[in-house]
């Protein structure tokens, strides 16, 4: 599934470059130039100079260190900055579709891995697991984490959850989840409480490098925090203040049209994230459902709403929650995939082509 996609998308993307053309001639368009938008470009600039250099962007210390520096070690190797970053996307992308795949045939039972590897690879923000952003590199980490978890590997399960700490700040809703895992498991044993610490010692061990490289380099163990709202505007709201401020934005006359329609699916993400809540609460699945609601809350409380389909696609429970929800019927499953994947290849078609995709 992970070679498919890719085939695909990037077939589709090459094509959508040369239909969408507005010049004349051969295309002056790269392939690798399709994949190298938005936060990307953030990215190749950290691994190129780091964090305080002079050509790193003033906000830079809101993307965590994990995904630039990967890049770092591939570029150091010959590697272009953009083929670095599609490779990682590809291998993390391995790690962690495996991994679901483990777990759906864990929980769910012979058959469910399949559907889940395929729902999460077709979502409609695909394109981030392919595209040289650390939506993938953060999965790797996350699900296996979460697979570690449910068979009882706790103090494994650090490893793992090591890597989504130093990949995103969303690794510390992870640990929220993974915290709730912990007590939902019966028998609570010394023995297994402290297999738990060293894991979770093991998972916050880059959180507390970053923090300290912050104070060193700023002062602030906390810069990241600073780069978001200096940089991007979000900084804790009022949840009503969040979604009136959003809901205004439709009506921005400043605003491209573009960006204008973008928020206005920002609004639908944010039903689904929370329906997606009540759902895994639902079914008593207290890990997720806390994973989810801390990522949620956190989402909802910012300025405006902003890349919330895109954090979606790190819900990985979701592609869970679908493959259960179809396991008993093919023409769901069907319906699915008819949904998800039309979806997945315009969010190609519109990142690729350098238009806001989250």
């Amino acid at each position: 599934m992970v070679v498919l996609t890719r085939v695909v998308f990037g077939a589709v993307a090459y094509a959508a470059a040369w239909l969408l053309a507005s010049g004349a001639g051969g295309l002056d368009t790269g392939f690798l130039d399709l994949w190298s938008r938005w936060d990307a470009l953030h990215f190749f600039a950290i691994a190129e100079h780091g964090y305080t250099g002079p050509g790193s962007g003033p906000d830079a210390t809101a993307f965590f260190p994990a995904f630039p520096l990967t890049l770092r070690a591939l570029s150091a190797a010959g590697l272009p900055p953009a083929a670095a970053g599609l490779l990682v996307s590809l291998v993390a992308s391995v790690v962690a579709l495996a991994a679901l795949f483990a777990l759906a045939e864990r929980d769910l039972g012979a058959g469910a891995g399949r559907r889940a590897v395929a729902y999460l690879a077709l979502f409609p923000t695909a394109v981030f697991l392919v595209a040289p952003y650390s939506e993938a590199l953060f999965l790797a980490g996350a699900i296996p984490a979460f697979l570690l978890a449910r068979r009882g590997r706790w103090t494994l399960m650090g490893v793992p959850a090591a890597l989504a700490t130093a990949t995103r700040f969303a690794g510390v809703f992870l640990l929220l989840g993974l915290v709730a895992e912990l007590f939902r498991q019966r028998p609570l044993t010394a023995a297994r409480m402290r297999a738990a610490a060293a894991g979770f010692g093991i998972a916050l061990l880059p959180l507390v490098a970053y923090g300290a490289f912050l104070a060193a380099a700023t002062g602030d163990p906390l810069h990241f925090f600073t780069d978001q709202r200096q940089g991007w505007g979000r900084q804790l709201t009022n949840p009503l203040d969040a979604l009136a401020n959003t809901w205004n934005t439709w009506q921005g006359a400043d605003y491209p049209s573009n960006w204008i329609f973008a928020w206005r699916i920002e609004v639908l993400a944010a039903a689904v994230g929370v329906g997606l809540v009540v759902w895994a609460a639902i079914k008593h699945e207290w890990g997720y459902a806390v994973y989810m609601g801390t990522t949620m809350a956190a989402l909802l409380s910012s300025t405006w709403y902003f890349s919330i389909p895109r954090m979606l696609l790190s819900l990985f429970p979701v592609a869970l929650l679908l493959a259960e929800a179809t396991g008993r019927r093919a023409e769901r499953h069907e319906a699915a995939l008819v949904v998800l994947a039309p979806l997945a290849t315009v969010g190609v078609v519109v990142f690729t082509q350098g238009a806001w995709f989250y």
